[in-house]
């Protein structure tokens, strides 16, 4: 039974409690459950290695034993090793054993630490000789927390379909050369008759040659009829076992994708016959002849040298390489690095080198960074490429196994696998950023702006100097081709780097940001960023390096030049790129901006008189009576009331700013005490 529907089993039996609290339910009985049982050769009379996947309904402790029972017919290696046999549980974490015993036909394992109870178990063990005669036949587990086996069936020497009902299935490589990494297709295949994908069940991918695979893949990068899938492992020969995912369930067809991202290679070896076999139920099904060819590429491994190997960690990179032939000056060089999130969105050839030289040319794109040997680059056929700790690559989130490829000059390199360590990516938490901000300083077109944003949380943590808050400038905006860290501060600290992609600012803060913390970033207007030529609304998006998709994304208002701009407690304003003087600086009363009168008449061009005691504006056909001291104006023939009493200044009156703009039509802006008024 596969576990959607022991889960199934389970809500039945807590809603009759709860529907009905009188009924008894009897206390469920302790056995584990066999679900699948498959072997790489179900050949008569062939050596192979058997997979069982079960689930223990009992804690298992460290000491306990696991026992494989097969039935009359068949025979184990007396000589079977614990290198013979492995365990995991369902998400590919290994399982240590500490002994492992055979006899003709039964094998026990003990296992070197607990289990828990519900643990869904994968055991592989190699050298099982199958039968010599055809037939079903039941192989039965149990551990020792059990008093019984529990068996599932296996069909050895049962014939199969070699291919679907429409013929041999295709294949499509996004790369043919040999040892290239490559995208992989394979379908679409038809099912047998009546023969449909079922949830929980395996499809068991069979590849040409086994180094085609990696030590692992994730499982984001595998799809099924378009789908991703929630379980797959890579069994200790040239096959990849697939769980049919619960949304292709009932499908009548397979179309398997694999992204280049999965680390699939080609076969070191060029042939114009490679095939690939699927199984699935107990069928086969054959793909046509695929071509690999070795005009361009190269099979030798090098070693990958890094400063820190934890999981998300910044670290330096060095790779050495044996070339198949020597490199020159001014040679192209792509390096692919295992996933998109390793590479900083912004890169320095300051901080990549080719035989201690600072390479060219360097660009960014997803995973890949790609550069050339400098000018005068030394020729010879071996080199070491470094990237140094302040390119800013950090390792892969999720703890395993990854390799890197190399092409130079057209030829390509696969590394060695090397290992990353520690925990996976943490789950985000749950943040409200409806009401976080972004504002510039200045709102006319063609000005010199700052950015002030205000981030009310973040998902995931941003560990210092290797995350980064991502800030996108639309279409219109211009940004420097570098920005000092200076002029860029995350919660009051200036920041550790700041890098430019196109419009984009990419902000690496120098310290720890917890999750579910408050971001203020403070970018100044001496930091160089100007804003567009052309009057509207644009949207500013803030993104970071930890989380999946868009934080927020606000509008911002961009005016006409003739707008103006001016700053509470400085004493002057800006118009049309002109800053002229004022004899008092705008302030504010209980949250309300006063104004004197002479910045009405210099800055908005209206009509203004002003005596100690009074003040009169004048706007086209509104006309404005004010006096000092008092709450109460006069604005063509009747009283309103105003938010804060008239103040006299250096002897100048200072009016209320938002009621004399409501009266004659022009709009505020407001950013941290930065004003632009405008019409």
């Amino acid at each position: 039974m596969n576990k959607s529907a022991k889960k199934g089993i389970s809500l039945l039996l807590a809603t009759s409690v709860l529907a009905s609290p009188f009924v008894l339910v009897p206390n469920a009985a302790h056995a584990l459950t066999v679900e699948e049982v498959s072997a790489d050769d179900t050949g008569v009379d062939e050596q192979t290695e058997y997979t069982i996947e079960f689930e223990i309904d009992k804690e298992l402790k460290a000491g306990g034993t696991i026992t494989v029972k097969f039935p009359s017919g068949y025979e184990v290696d007396k000589n079977l090793k614990k290198k013979d046999v492995t365990l995991e549980d369902d998400y590919g974490d290994k399982i240590a054993i500490y002994s492992v015993d055979a006899s003709k036909t039964t094998v026990d394992i003990e296992v070197d630490e607990k289990i828990k109870k519900g643990t869904t178990l994968v055991l592989t063990i190699d050298k099982v000789t199958n039968p010599d005669e055809k037939g079903s036949f039941s192989i039965g587990v149990k551990t020792s927390a059990e008093n019984t086996f529990k068996n599932e069936k296996i069909s050895i020497g049962k014939s199969s379909s070699s291919s679907s009902s429409s013929g041999k299935f295709g294949v499509s490589l996004s790369n043919k050369d040999t040892g290239a990494a490559t995208s992989l297709t394979l379908g679409k295949i038809s099912l047998a008759s009546k023969t449909k994908l079922k949830e929980g069940k395996y499809i068991y991918v069979n590849f040409p040659t086994k180094d085609m695979l990696p030590k692992s893949i994730s499982k984001s990068d595998v799809r099924v009829n378009g789908e991703k899938v929630d379980y797959l492992s890579i069994l200790s020969n040239n096959t990849v076992r697939i769980e049919v995912p619960s949304r292709v369930d009932g499908d009548n067809y397979i179309d398997v994708e694999f992204s280049k991202s999965a680390g699939i290679v080609n076969p070191s070896k060029a042939d114009k016959y490679y095939t690939f076999i699927i199984e699935y139920d107990d069928k086969e099904y054959k793909s046509k002849d695929v071509e690999v060819t070795g005009s361009s590429s190269s099979s030798s491994s090098f070693s990958v040298g890094m400063s820190d190997y934890k999981a998300g960690a910044r670290a330096s990179y060095t790779f050495d390489l044996e070339l198949s032939e020597r490199l020159y000056s001014n040679t192209d060089i792509q390096i692919d690095f295992p996933t998109a999130d390793m590479v900083p969105p912004v890169l320095s050839a300051y901080n990549v080198t080719v035989n201690g030289d600072q390479v060219s040319n360097l660009s960014t794109s997803g995973s890949r960074v790609s550069f050339r040997t400098p000018s005068g680059f030394k020729t010879t056929d071996s080199v070491t490429i470094r990237f140094t700790q302040d390119a800013y690559i950090t390792n892969p989130r999720t703890a395993g196994f990854y390799n890197i490829t190399a092409k130079v000059d057209g030829k390509t390199y696969r590394s060695k696998d090397f290992q990353i360590t520690g925990a996976a990516t943490p789950t985000p938490v749950t943040v409200d950023n409806s009401l976080a901000t972004i504002g510039l300083t200045r709102a006319t077109a063609s000005t010199p702006a700052g950015l002030q944003i205000g981030i009310k949380g973040l998902g995931v943590s941003i560990p210092r100097a290797q995350g980064f808050v991502e800030v996108v400038l639309p279409v219109g905006f211009r940004a420097p081709a570098y920005l000092p860290a200076n002029t860029v501060t995350v919660n009051g600290v200036a920041a550790n780097y700041v890098g430019v992609r196109g419009q984009n600012l990419i902000i690496y803060p120098s310290q720890d940001i917890p999750a579910q913390t408050a971001v203020q970033v403070n970018i100044a207007e001496t930091a160089g960023i100007v804003n567009p030529a052309t009057a509207g609304v644009y949207s500013i998006g803030v993104y970071t390096s930890e989380e999946k998709g868009l934080l927020f994304a606000r509008p911002t208002t961009i005016v006409a030049l003739n707008g103006v701009s001016f700053k509470v407690d400085v004493a002057s304003f800006t118009k049309s790129g002109k800053t002229t003087a004022l004899a008092v600086a705008p302030y504010t009363v209980n949250g309300n901006t006063l104004i004197p009168t002479t910045f009405y008449r210099d800055a908005l061009g209206f009509q203004i008189t002003y005596t100690k005691t009074t003040a009169k504006v004048v706007s086209g056909s509104t006309v404005m009576n004010f006096k000092v001291g008092s709450n109460v104006a006069t604005i063509n023939g009747q009283n309103v009331t105003l938010p804060a009493a008239v103040q006299l200044k250096n002897n100048i009156p200072t009016l209320p700013l938002k009621t004399i703009a409501d009266r004659t039509g022009y709009k505020i802006i407001y950013v941290n005490g930065n004003y632009t008024v405008y019409k």
